[in-house]
């Protein structure tokens, strides 16, 4: 498989379904996972990722909130 160490990776949806499993296995490749949801739904996959040694954090995101998507990723940049 391929290597993410050093790199951030940002999965939306990251509460279930699809969303999880491509946060977990992004995080089991080495990156750092930022997992959206709305609300706190996506702290459960960040426990998940954590506990299997991973590296991760969860915010809250809207995909349908055009100002938040357009600012989350410099933020994340900027953390990162």
């Amino acid at each position: 498989m391929f290597e993410l160490t050093g790199q951030v990776a940002l999965v939306t949806g990251a509460s279930r379904g699809i969303g999880r499993a491509v946060a977990v296995r992004l995080a089991a490749q080495g990156a750092h996972v930022v997992a959206a949801a709305r609300g706190t739904n996506a702290e459960e996959t960040v426990a998940a990722i954590v506990a299997q040694g991973g590296r991760a954090e969860s915010i809250s995101l809207d995909v349908t909130d055009t100002a938040a998507l357009e600012r989350v990723p410099a933020e994340i940049l900027e953390r990162h």
